[in-house]
């Protein structure tokens, strides 16, 4: 009897090994479903490391990953954020379309591991890191993968370009200094040959950064929230659905901000940090804002493009720029509530705003 049973628990085991090599093999053509030919196999290029854990365990790979999904979680919990750091890496070679085991370590080294540090250079090196990370690595083999790509646009614009972080100045300086041999005297880019190889060596396509440019208007390289906008836009190329708006918004929120602070106007040779309003990104900016509106009706994105349309026209009419003011004046009769009382243009300057 005691034969039989154990028996039975092979066989019922053996068929349960089946069963997950078969469901990470489905899983797996389905998250390579729609990728470049480039990427759905592993080149030469790719660590001998990464070959090795996916050829040896085959389809024990989901299984291994579940395992230390559980240990990441216990480890969060526990603060334990320097042990993330090499789980998550097993993880992401345990499955390299995993999207959320590459977002989820750039963050942890972005976030958590970077403000353990004392000094603000080993800040800057583990945010480094996770930027690195996603865009060398997590993209290299997730290149259609929308969330990826916003996840990298709200670094530069978050930890990079906010003042959240103690460290700030010295991030905004680092990649103001990256950029600047790659760059004109107003920021925008310079794609000259040697130039193009450069950045491309960055993962930035020169190419690009000139549509974006001729889109929306001259950007400063120099400043985090143009490369927010870069790899958002690059994002929303590939997003449906609920991320296709996030991508949108990723896109959105650093354009406007780059309106308001979008120019450099200090000094790297002095260490002084200083930036200015970009008004030449205004209109676009705004077309921007309209077109996502026009996609994702709701209260919330009026009330945004209405205080962004405001604020602009104040902005503008101060700095001497009367006709794109009263054109986005317009714009924003046309988008206010029925039941609001449409301001003049002279009630706009002076401070009006849509109440809640």
């Amino acid at each position: 009897m005691r034969l039989r049973v154990s028996s039975f628990a092979l066989v019922a085991l053996a068929l349960l090994l089946l069963l997950a090599s078969w469901q990470s093999r489905r899983l797996a053509v389905n998250r390579r479903a729609g990728l470049p030919d480039a990427y759905t196999g592993y080149s030469s290029d790719v660590p001998p490391a990464l070959t090795f854990v996916m050829a040896g365990l085959g389809g024990f790979r989901g299984i291994a990953s579940e395992v230390l999904w559980f240990r990441v979680s216990r480890l969060q919990e526990e603060g334990r954020y320097l042990e993330l750091v090499q789980l998550s890496g097993w993880i992401t070679l345990l499955d390299p379309h995993a999207a959320e085991a590459w977002s989820y370590n750039a963050w942890n080294l972005a976030y958590n591991v970077s403000v353990m540090m004392v000094r603000d250079e080993d800040r800057l090196r583990w945010v480094q890191n996770g930027i690195s990370l996603l865009r060398d690595q997590g993209l290299r083999f997730n290149p259609r993968e929308a969330r990826l790509y916003r996840e990298l646009a709200w670094l530069y614009q978050n930890k990079v370009g906010d003042t959240l972080d103690s460290a700030h100045l010295l991030y905004k300086k680092t990649l103001a200094q990256t950029m600047t041999p790659f760059v004109n005297a107003d920021g925008t880019v310079n794609a000259t040959p040697d130039n193009r190889t450069k950045l491309a060596a960055l993962r930035l396509s020169s190419d690009r950064m000139q549509a974006l440019e001729k889109r929306f208007g001259p950007f400063d390289w120099r400043l985090a929230d143009a490369h927010a906008v870069y790899w958002a836009s690059q994002g929303l190329e590939y997003a449906t659905g609920t991320e296709r708006l996030m991508c949108r918004r990723g896109v959105y929120q650093p354009l406007m901000l780059s309106v308001l602070n979008g120019r450099f106007t200090g000094d790297l040779a002095k260490n002084q940090w200083q930036t200015a309003s970009n008004l030449a990104l205004a209109i676009a900016s705004a077309d921007f804002m309209a077109e996502t509106l026009a996609e994702f009706p709701s209260k919330t994105l009026t009330t945004v493009y209405t205080r962004y349309l405001s604020l602009i026209i104040r902005e503008l009419s101060r700095k001497g720029h009367g006709l794109p003011a009263q054109t986005l004046h317009t714009r924003l009769l046309k988008v206010l509530p029925a039941y609001v009382t449409k301001p003049t243009f002279e009630e706009v300057v002076n401070g009006w705003e849509l109440g809640e």
